[in-house]
């Protein structure tokens, strides 16, 4: 696939490996996919592989350019370095992007990396990741595209099937969260770095809570983990503390349940274990990567207010205070804008209207949720479920971040897609009462 034209070529790739990622996926499907939601296996692959394209064909066709684009090329300029001297490809790939080492890796043979994007470190480890696959497809980016959709459908399904353990949420809302919220299928399965960000968490997470859960660690799995890790902080570090801080919650949530027989020791430990979340969240407030964090999101914010070159829409917010007292007073409209926003009247655009239905669908789920008899039941079973008490530290802690940096409706959604499939579980837990609280791995 090049610029200005098709060939035979870039018609026969995607197809080739259309069919090698089905037939992957009917392998696949009977290892992960359980008797009960596997009907939706395929129909769920074939619909984010839709979105997939139709994400392509949104930065080729309607932006004709853009990050997506960008990172096409910049992974397609390491292809070439790659069959041009192999030593030089893996010398970029663990090297840190510079004006010497630009040089001495690219030519007018190899091409040159977008500019912008070769001096930013994060997108340039997309590169890197995505030239993997562009070597493989023959420079092909719907082959790409396809090939990163079914990373991300894979990790997705598989935490759909951890989660459906709980026995929480009925199946269609299971399936909905996962598979079918159409801006995360949008945002995170085409060939972008909010894709890269999202399958990485959800593989880590699948680690995570297996561990939670008290399995024991192997090696194989804390390489993964730590793989992950890697991924995440070098490409949105704020993704891995809200991360680890959700975890180390959902941890807490675990333990409590051992002492549920014993009320003296239960209280005793939920109120070291509140005063250990208060601490967190002061250190969070106060560190020193909080504040660069938030000074830099000061910066950017007025400049995406004030450069008549940003002509996306915009969102206003108070003028950001670094101190912690400042970040405290921003959470709560902060967290509503990266929750919520855009609104239906701001979503009028071909990028926006799926986060304008989906702000309303969220808007009637939490109004639903308050107001419902048993909203206390519901709570209970927050505060008791590990999975659920990570996710609701982890939305709050993404769409405070989220809403308070963003500025941009075009680059909110981006940011905050990754939380709405646990924003919709919160939502929609089950009111009833269970027997049977069934953990999330059997217990050894």
């Amino acid at each position: 696939m090049n610029d200005q034209h098709l060939d035979i070529i870039d018609i026969i790739i995607p197809l080739f490996f259309l069919g090698l990622i089905f037939s992957l996926a009917y392998i696949k499907k009977g290892k992960i996919a359980s008797q009960e939601n596997g009907g939706f296996f395929f129909i769920g692959l074939f619909y984010k592989l839709l979105f997939a394209l139709f994400f392509g064909g949104y930065y080729f066709l309607y932006i004709q350019g853009g990050d997506s684009v960008a990172y096409w090329k910049g992974a397609n300029v390491l292809s070439n370095l790659f069959f041009e001297s192999p030593i030089k490809y893996v010398d970029c790939l663990f090297s840190d992007p510079s004006p010497e080492l630009l040089g001495q890796h690219f030519n007018s043979v190899t091409g040159f990396p977008p500019g912008w994007l070769y001096r930013e470190n994060e997108g340039w480890l997309v590169c890197k990741l995505v030239s993997i696959l562009s070597i493989i497809t023959y420079q092909n980016y719907a082959a790409m595209s396809m090939i990163v959709c079914y990373f991300s459908f894979l990790g997705s399904w598989r935490l759909m099937e951890l989660v459906g353990k709980m026995r929480k949420h009925a199946r269609g809302n299971l399936i909905f969260a996962f598979i079918f919220i159409p801006s995360v299928c949008f945002w995170c399965t085409g060939l972008s770095k909010d894709t890269i960000v999202y399958i990485f968490l959800v593989y880590l997470l699948i680690r995570l809570f297996h561990i939670i859960a008290g399995e024991k660690i192997k090696f194989r799995n804390l390489i993964q983990i730590l793989g992950c890790c890697f991924i995440i902080y070098n490409t949105r570090s704020f993704v891995l503390i809200a991360i680890v801080a959700a975890a180390i919650m959902a941890y807490g949530a675990r333990i409590t349940k051992r002492f549920e027989s014993n009320p003296l020791a239960k209280v005793g430990f939920r109120f070291l274990y509140l005063s250990l979340g208060l601490l967190t969240v002061y250190f969070f407030f106060t560190s020193q990567l909080v504040t660069n964090i938030m000074t830099e999101a000061s910066v950017i914010q007025q400049d995406f207010i004030n450069n008549e070159l940003y002509t996306g829409q915009k969102y206003e917010i108070e003028a950001i205070d670094a101190s912690p007292i400042g970040l405290i007073s921003a959470f709560p409209a902060s967290t509503v804008f990266g929750i919520y926003r855009p609104f239906i009247q701001e979503s009028l655009s071909p990028s926006l209207i799926f986060n304008g239905l989906e702000s309303l669908l969220l808007f009637f789920l939490t109004f639903r949720f308050f107001v419902s008899f048993n909203i206390l039941v519901k709570i209970q079973k927050i505060q008791k479920n590990e999975f659920l008490m990570f996710a609701l530290i982890f939305v709050l802690i993404i769409g405070f971040i989220s809403g308070l940096t963003s500025v941009l409706f075009g680059v909110l959604v981006r940011v905050r897609a990754i939380i709405l499939p646990f924003i919709y579980l919160l939502l929609t837990v089950k009111g009833s009462k269970t027997i049977v609280n069934i953990p999330l791995v059997k217990e050894k």
